[in-house]
């Protein structure tokens, strides 16, 4: 996914996610049937049977690492279950030649499933991941195009979308899925727009009440588009409340503290930063220390402390980062006013 190229899928166990976690699951289940076999009697015939079923339940962590990890996954967990089998043999080592080829045959089929499974996977996500790309190629020439008809650039919404993972990046988020919901929240955030005539969107002067009512309308009016797609229904509560604001006072709902969507509030520091760092046209682009002081005026009243607090932890290299890999400059600091002395020996003759 394009500007998502940090994060890989983490599916949730028991309300937690991560690689770590992941491997953790895999090893208790590993260690816990290993337990099991050599907790039976060693040579007592009446637990053979059992321990035949015991030692099949090896498959469930070798799939799981191949679903989770691919061949490297697969192949860990298969060489610790042949280790245990191996280890094992030694005590009940069966005499009949059919019973050893059995219990081979049982090993090998551990690699054969763990190796058959991982390539499975492999291809399962490669498949999704290039779903996933161009689903999100689409969005991209969508807020584009909307960028074009508005600011007359194609780069604004892929700007506040990338300064959107950063900013969730900062404030502790990981989870997959939120993160792509944000980040498409962050980029069709403007989509309602589409519905917004020309005259309203484009009139480069004040917009009368009549006007700002249409106006109002473009949060409820793209959260619909979006509700109607599965994968867009979480970035559609971005864009139906990303005008709420911190102190209730925002629309379409006067939504008002933890009432707004988490990735909404990301999403209102945002777009007042980027509105206040390149140029509009009502104001020329603002350096990122006047933003952030901005920023910090309306802590508590437009925006919720917590992530004012995230944004300015950011290092100020990573904004201009992406500022720039969005074709827009970024300054840190506003130049210093000259003073009328300097201005006076500037525009007086040289000798």
């Amino acid at each position: 996914m394009p500007g998502m190229g940090d994060y890989s899928r983490e599916e949730s166990i028991f309300g937690f996610s991560g690689p770590e976690v992941r491997i953790v699951a895999a090893a208790i289940l590993l260690v816990a049937i290993s337990v099991v076999l050599f907790s039976l009697p060693e040579k007592s015939s009446g637990w053979i049977g059992s321990r035949e079923i015991i030692r099949k339940f090896y498959f469930l962590p070798i799939l799981l690492s191949a679903m989770w990890f691919g061949v490297r996954g697969a192949a860990s967990s298969t060489a610790f279950a042949t280790l245990v089998c191996g280890v094992l043999a030694g005590n009940d080592w069966p005499a009949e030649v059919s019973s050893q080829v059995g219990r081979v045959g049982e090993v090998a089929v551990f690699w054969l499933v763990g190796g058959l499974s991982a390539s499975i996977f492999e291809q399962q996500k490669r498949f999704i991941g290039k779903i996933e790309v161009a689903n999100d190629n689409t969005l991209i020439a969508l807020a584009s195009a909307l960028d074009v008809r508005e600011h007359n650039t194609g780069v604004h919404s892929q700007r506040v979308a990338d300064y959107m993972l950063r900013l969730a990046r900062e404030a502790g988020v990981r989870e997959k899925d939120t993160l792509d919901d944000f980040w498409r929240g962050a980029l069709l955030h403007d989509v309602g727009k589409i519905g917004i005539p020309d005259k309203v969107l484009l009139k480069p002067g004040p917009l009368s009440e009549e006007e700002w009512a249409v106006m109002r309308n473009h949060p409820e009016v793209g959260a619909g588009m979006l509700r109607k797609i599965e994968f867009l229904r979480g970035p559609s509560k971005i864009v139906l409340s990303h005008h709420e604001r911190y102190d209730g006072t925002g629309y379409p709902g006067k939504l008002k503290g933890a009432q707004i969507p988490l990735g909404a509030r990301f999403f209102a520091v945002i777009d007042v930063y980027d509105a206040l760092t390149t140029d509009r046209a009502y104001h020329t682009a603002r350096s990122h220390t006047d933003a952030l002081t901005k920023i910090r005026e309306k802590s508590d009243t437009h925006f919720d402390p917590a992530v004012v607090a995230a944004f300015a932890k950011i290092p100020f290299e990573d904004l201009r980062e992406i500022a720039k890999k969005n074709q827009t400059p970024l300054l840190f600091a506003s130049p210093p006013i000259p003073s009328l002395y300097q201005v006076a020996s500037a525009l007086s003759p040289q000798p």
